[in-house]
């Protein structure tokens, strides 16, 4: 029923020992107010026979009254039905009492007490006596009798115990009354507040397994709520993580199997003699191309794993970003053969920047060949700086197929490929996602500007040394 160190448990036992504790603390101030109530009304009642003790006392002086007619007189006074009052005198001796032959006897009251009332204070005290509560009042009467100038008049309450045990069962049935219920209460109450942590553990277990269907439903907004939204956004940032990771396989496998089944294929022509001597050197080249593309593809998937996950640092320093793109531009120039693409840099002057130089050369490179990729034949890239402030601006300007607008949040994904049949064999699709994360450690960001069919335009800024 209750499993050791379980939320459950421990929030059943909290609430119970909780309310337990708050209803012994209601009890003992049940007790002390009830004391102090019942104190008060034997106070009253002390009160009234100490006068009618002294009035019937005082007759006796006026009207000389001898020993016997005192005893009857004081003796409907002395007898009451739940407790008794007696006449002592200085020592404690019994002068009169309920019963006519219980004269001559001695109340046992303590030397201390006895004290205090010949000082004329009024003592009360309450004490338990064979299972009873004993309630004893005492004082001096402001009279005479018998030769005793002062005597002492006791009132002694024995039958509190019937009155106790009336009411500690009346609190004894409320509190076991009150026990079930609020323990019925706090069964249902911790129950409804942990069953989305126990489903919350259950489909725990089919994530572990990969199953990231599963949600946790629970409609109020507080902190458990709270708990199950992040939960079930852990569920989809995983199951999208999960995802990604199947399409990273997929693509990556995809990217390595096209290059190797090529360079398997002019390998096995070139020991069979199918390919002529005088075309070997043509396949080699393939071949060296077809590597090249799979040593970048393995470059870009570690620096986007390094990106990503935050261990790629960047190292600013200041330096020439116009010599920079020139020199880029001319490592470029083989490439533009094939599309007799021209690459145009318009900037009024030498920029000097700050910023992670071989970083930002990765930026401009992927940004490059990307223009060229879906660049029209017989067209230019347009490189432009301008200054902005304290920064410059570098825009990337091609003149292609440009890009729809579905496609504007979907070509930042790693392996994303905007046109499938053009770029296929020119990249892997990692090229703008690297540029993304490494614009965003300088604290900038990239954005374009594009029309359908006419081209695109991408720009970042950095800042001027």
């Amino acid at each position: 029923m209750f499993k050791k160190n379980s939320i459950f448990s421990r929030m059943f036992l909290s609430y119970a020992f909780i309310i337990v504790l708050s209803f012994l603390l209601f009890i003992a101030v049940f007790f002390y107010l009830f004391h102090l109530h019942l104190y008060d009304e034997y106070d009253a009642i002390y009160q009234h026979h100490y006068l009618q003790v002294e009035e019937q006392l005082n007759h006796q002086q006026q009207f000389n009254w001898s020993e016997r007619e005192v005893a009857e007189v004081l003796g409907n006074t002395l007898h009451q039905p739940g407790y008794h009052i007696y006449l002592l005198d200085e020592t404690g001796k019994l002068i009169f009492g309920p019963k006519l032959d219980q004269n001559d006897l001695f109340i046992p009251i303590p030397d201390n007490i006895l004290k205090q009332i010949q000082l004329g204070d009024v003592v009360a005290e309450g004490s338990i006596e064979d299972g009873q509560l004993r309630y004893t009042i005492a004082n001096k009467l402001n009279t005479q009798i018998n030769e005793v100038d002062q005597p002492i008049m006791v009132m002694i309450f024995h039958q509190l115990g019937h009155e106790y045990q009336r009411v500690i069962w009346m609190i004894l049935l409320t509190f076991l009354i009150a026990i079930i219920f609020a323990g019925i209460i706090i069964w249902f109450m911790s129950k409804k507040i942990t069953a989305p942590l126990r489903d919350m553990s259950e489909i725990a277990k089919d994530y572990a397994k990969g199953n990231f269907s599963k949600t946790v439903q629970y409609e109020l907004n507080d902190e458990i709520g709270q708990l199950a939204k992040s939960f079930n956004n852990m569920a989809k940032e995983l199951n999208d993580l999960e995802t990604t990771r199947k399409q990273y396989i997929s693509n990556v496998s995809h990217e390595l199997r096209s290059p190797l089944t090529s360079i398997k294929g002019f390998i096995i022509a070139l020991m069979d003699g199918t390919i002529p001597n005088n075309r070997q050197h043509y396949y080699f080249g393939l071949m060296k191309d077809e590597t090249e593309r799979m040593i970048k593809l393995v470059n870009d998937t570690l620096d986007m794993n390094r990106l990503e996950e935050g261990h790629q640092q960047i190292l600013r320093t200041k330096y020439n970003l116009t010599e920079q793109i020139n020199t880029i531009i001319d490592k470029f120039e083989p490439h533009l053969h094939d599309k007799n693409i021209q690459i145009r840099l318009h900037a009024d002057r030498h920029f000097k920047v700050y910023a992670d130089k071989e970083r930002i050369e990765q930026v401009i490179v992927n940004l490059i060949h990307n223009a060229i990729q879906f660049s029209n034949k017989n067209t230019y890239i347009d490189i432009e700086l301008i200054e902005e402030g304290q920064y410059v601006n570098v825009k990337i300007k091609d003149y292609g197929i440009g890009i729809e607008d579905h496609q504007l949040d979907l070509i930042w994904r790693r392996f994303y490929k905007a046109d499938e049949a053009r770029s296929s064999k020119s990249g892997a699709g990692l090229g703008l996602a690297i540029v993304k994360s490494i614009l965003v450690l300088h604290e900038t960001d990239v954005n374009v500007e594009t029309k359908p069919g006419k081209g695109s335009t991408f720009s970042f800024k950095l800042p001027i040394s």
